[in-house]
């Protein structure tokens, strides 16, 4: 898909901004709301002020700010281009179709999916990670990527990250998506069932790493290892780690490889509170990811087209080729037995004329012509010894 740049200055973005609001203008640049105005700020574009759009809704009529004269010119931005009618249909049609998940889920009786029976990935998920024992020592994640779905998180976080899995998978499975462990890759599929496309997913908690200050017992041990050492070959070194790790509660999903997205718990919203979202997201990112296999799909099969015509074009360039050569051969060939055949007629005139045709003469001038025939492609004959293969060196 090639995209057409249009070329857009002040007196342009002036005239869109004050006919449209904002929001509607970014979305044609592929730009948010604030991307845009740093914009108009950078080239000194004033803006409608809060509520103007709503008022010349109502029927009033607003003052239009004029565009100000500039004493020096402003740096062009080269990236302010329009989007192409495609790309931006796409972009729309992704919007309505967040907006639209997004009712649906957030009208949807949560109490019912909480209360449903647990999803099977996710109880399976929960009876693997709640294991006592096989869990590493330092960084405290739980995680058995190739048997359960993909989550790394610590044991204090186990019961929220489930409990948010289960009504995630189960709001996806209206949607049109299902679940399952990829054992050989150690990775979980979210695929949506009706283009088989295929996601892949983790959850992770957010561990932090700070390094480790030796406490005072530590380094009696170590102290007393060093002194123990000087006679006792076979004492251990104490281990103290380098770094202590402690959770942080904050999970981040991801989702898909290329395109991907992720989100994540931040200071003012939880992921159970921005689920409509999150799925709303998944379901976008499936479309695209489908989309942008269509579209390699159809560049494949572009390349294996050109590729056999190439091939087609090469073979019969490379047959013509040996057409012509068996050609400026035989002709070579032809001429050179026709020169054989004059000579030989000149040779026999000459020995007849001095009246010394002798046997010897007689049997080579059968030879020569003999030759001439092997060699003229009109006469179909072959030479005994030169057709022959060529005899083998004897070895010792």
């Amino acid at each position: 898909m090639q995209e057409t740049v249009e070329t857009v200055d002040r007196e342009t973005l002036y005239n869109e901004v004050w006919s449209e609001p904002v929001s509607v203008v970014a979305a044609r640049y592929g730009l948010s709301d604030v991307g845009l105005a740093k914009i108009c700020r950078a080239w000194a574009v004033p803006l409608p002020s809060r509520g103007y759009w709503a008022k010349v809704k109502a029927g009033r009529v607003m003052r239009k700010v004029p565009l100000p004269e500039l004493a020096q010119p402003v740096r062009r931005i080269a990236n302010l281009v329009k989007l192409p009618p495609e790309q931006f249909a796409i972009r729309e049609a992704a919007k309505e179709t967040k907006a639209r998940i997004r009712k649906e889920v957030l009208t949807s009786p949560v109490e019912e999916v909480a209360a449903s029976p647990m999803h099977p990935l996710v109880r399976a998920a929960s009876k693997r990670l709640r294991r006592r024992d096989g869990w590493p020592a330092d960084t405290l994640v739980r995680s058995a990527p190739k048997e359960v779905i993909n989550v790394a998180v610590t044991r204090s976080t186990i019961d929220r990250a489930l409990a948010f899995l289960d009504s995630l998978l189960k709001t996806l499975a209206t949607q049109g998506f299902d679940a399952e462990v990829d054992e050989e890759r150690g990775a979980t599929i979210l695929r949506r069932v009706e283009t088989d496309t295929r996601l892949d997913f983790t959850l992770v908690e957010h561990i932090r790493r700070t390094r480790h200050e030796a406490t005072p017992a530590e380094e009696r041990t170590q102290k007393r290892y060093w002194e123990r050492s000087r006679w006792d070959g076979n004492s251990t070194y104490p281990h103290i780690p380098m770094y202590d790790y402690t959770p942080t509660g904050v999970l981040t999903i991801e989702v898909g490889r290329w395109p991907r997205r992720t989100w994540k718990d931040t200071p003012n919203r939880s992921l159970e509170q921005r689920l409509a979202e999150v799925v709303a997201g998944i379901v976008v990112l499936a479309q695209e990811t489908f989309a942008k296999e269509q579209e390699e799909i159809r560049r494949q099969e572009a390349l294996r087209r050109a590729q056999a015509l190439y091939e087609f074009l090469m073979k019969r360039r490379a047959a013509e080729a040996a057409r012509f050569k068996s050609l400026e051969s035989d002709a070579t060939n032809w001429e050179r037995a026709v020169k054989l055949r004059a000579f030989a007629d000149a040779f026999e005139r000459n020995a007849l004329a001095a009246g010394m045709l002798s046997e010897e003469q007689t049997s080579w001038l059968a030879w020569a012509r003999a030759k001439a025939d092997w060699l003229d492609p009109f006469v179909l004959v072959s030479d005994v010894i030169l057709d022959a293969p060529e005899p083998k060196r004897p070895l010792y």
